[in-house]
C-alpha cells in the first residue's frame, strides 16, 4: 500500500440516531480532513423486535447528515450487502474501517468479509470495536462475536478492559487502545446555567443529569435510591434525558415509592443534537451510575461541555475521568457511595475549577488522533 488509497468506513449515520452514529459519523469527518474517504451507511438499521424504543431514526435531524454517504446497506438484505461490497471496491481502498458493537450485525458483517477479501484482497480490515460482547449477552453471542472479529487484521477499542477481552477471544493480537475522542462544542454554543434552567422549566437549584438511552445495565436505579439517601443535604434535583427502553411507567412508581418524584424529571425522547448542551449546561454534575460498561461517550460529552462526571468502577469509565480533577469514580451498584460522592462535590469541592479542568481535559483528546491511527496502523503495515 502507498498511504494514498481511500479508507473506508462502514457504519450507521444520519438518519440513525444514538452514540454509534454520532461517532461513526465524527470519525468520518476527520478521515475525509486527512485524506481520501468513502462513507458507507446504512437505509435500514434495526428491526422493530430488536429495538425497544419509539424509532431509530431521527431524520429531522440534520446534525449528523453527509450529502456524500452512501447508504446502501440494510442488514438483512444480501443483495444490499453485494452492492455495498461492490461499491467499496470500486474505490480501491487501503483500508477498510468497520464498527462493531453488537452481535445482530454478525451476519452482514461476516458476508462483507468475504466478498471484502475476494474484492479488495491488499485492503486491511481494522474493526472499531465498541463493546466485543454487548451488554446483556450469553456465550453464543462471544462465540458469534470472535467467529466475526478474528477475520480482523488490527483492532482499535476506546477501553483498556475490551483490549483485555479481545486477546482473551483472539489470542495474541494488534490491539491499539486510544481514549474516546470528546466532542466537539463551541465555547459560544453554552448557555449560562441559569438561562439553560429556565428554558427547560427547571428551578434554579443542585441539577444532577443522567444522559442517554434508559436500559437496565445503566442503573438509573442506583441513582434513585441515592438521590432519596440525600433527602435535603443538598436537596438536588434530577433530569433524566433520554429514551428510555422498557416500561416508563415503573420508573415513575420507582421515584414516587422512594419519595422523590417532585425531583425527578424524566424527559422520555430521543435528545436532538442541536438541543444536547442545554441539557448539560443546565446540570451541576453528570452522573453515570452504570451496572456495567465497555465506555461511554456520555463522559467525554459532559466534559466537552464542562461538566464533570460522576462514574462507577466498570469497563473504561474510570479511564474517563481524573478523580477529583474532573470527576469522581464510585462502586457500581451502591447508592450510598454514590450519593456520598454527590453530598461531597456539592458541599465542598471547588466546581468552576473542576469545570474548566473538564473542558480543558475535552480538548486533549480529537477525533483526527482517532483517524491517524487507523492511517498509521495501515502504512505501517506497507
Amino acid at each position: 500500500m502507498t498511504g494514498t488509497e481511500p479508507v473506508v468506513l462502514i457504519g450507521p449515520g444520519w438518519p440513525f440516531k444514538g452514540g454509534i452514529a454520532s461517532h461513526t459519523t465524527y470519525l468520518y469527518r476527520a478521515l475525509r480532513d486527512l485524506g481520501p474517504a468513502l462513507f458507507v451507511s446504512l437505509r435500514r438499521q434495526y428491526p422493530r423486535w430488536l429495538y425497544p424504543g419509539d424509532s431509530d431514526r431521527a431524520a429531522a435531524d440534520l446534525t449528523l447528515f453527509e450529502p456524500d454517504a452512501q447508504r446502501l446497506l440494510t442488514p438483512l438484505s444480501p443483495l444490499a450487502w453485494w452492492r455495498g461490497a461492490r461499491a467499496i471496491a470500486r474505490a480501491q481502498p487501503g483500508h477498510i474501517v468497520i464498527p462493531w458493537w453488537h452481535v445482530f450485525w454478525t451476519p452482514m458483517t461476516c458476508a462483507l468479509l468475504l466478498l471484502l477479501r475476494w474484492l479488495c484482497p491488499n485492503a486491511r480490515i481494522i474493526f472499531l470495536v465498541h463493546n466485543a460482547v454487548g451488554h446483556e449477552e450469553n456465550r453464543i453471542a462471544w462465540h458469534l462475536a470472535r467467529r466475526v472479529l478474528r477475520r480482523g487484521d488490527a483492532w482499535i477499542v476506546h477501553a483498556r478492559s475490551e483490549a483485555e477481552k479481545l486477546r482473551a477471544m483472539l489470542g495474541d493480537v494488534p490491539v491499539h487502545y486510544q481514549p474516546h475522542p470528546a466532542y466537539p462544542v463551541a465555547d459560544e454554543a453554552l448557555p449560562d446555567r441559569t438561562s439553560a434552567r429556565a428554558r427547560l422549566s427547571l428551578a434554579d437549584a443542585p441539577t444532577l443529569l443522567f444522559f442517554g438511552y434508559v436500559r437496565p445495565y445503566k442503573g438509573l436505579d442506583t441513582l434513585l435510591q441515592a438521590l432519596a439517601l440525600l433527602g435535603d443535604s443538598p436537596r438536588c434535583q434530577l433530569v433524566v434525558a433520554g429514551e428510555i427502553w422498557g416500561n416508563a411507567a415503573a420508573w415513575d412508581e420507582m421515584a414516587e415509592q422512594l419519595g422523590i418524584s417532585s425531583r425527578v424529571r424524566f424527559e422520555n425522547h430521543y435528545i436532538a443534537e442541536d438541543a444536547v448542551a442545554m441539557y448539560f449546561a443546565a446540570a451541576d454534575l453528570v452522573v453515570l451510575p452504570y451496572r456495567s460498561a465497555t465506555g461511554s461517550g456520555v463522559a467525554r460529552l459532559a466534559h466537552s461541555h464542562g461538566r464533570p462526571a460522576l462514574v462507577t468502577r466498570t469497563g473504561a469509565l474510570p479511564d474517563a475521568v481524573e478523580e477529583g480533577i474532573t470527576g469522581y469514580v464510585v462502586p457500581a451498584e451502591d447508592p450510598a457511595a454514590l450519593a456520598q460522592a454527590i453530598r461531597g462535590f456539592f458541599d465542598g469541592t471547588p466546581r468552576l475549577a473542576m469545570e474548566q479542568a473538564a473542558r480543558r481535559s475535552a480538548r486533549s483528546d480529537d477525533w483526527h488522533r482517532l483517524a491517524r491511527t487507523i492511517l498509521d496502523d495501515s502504512r505501517s503495515a506497507t
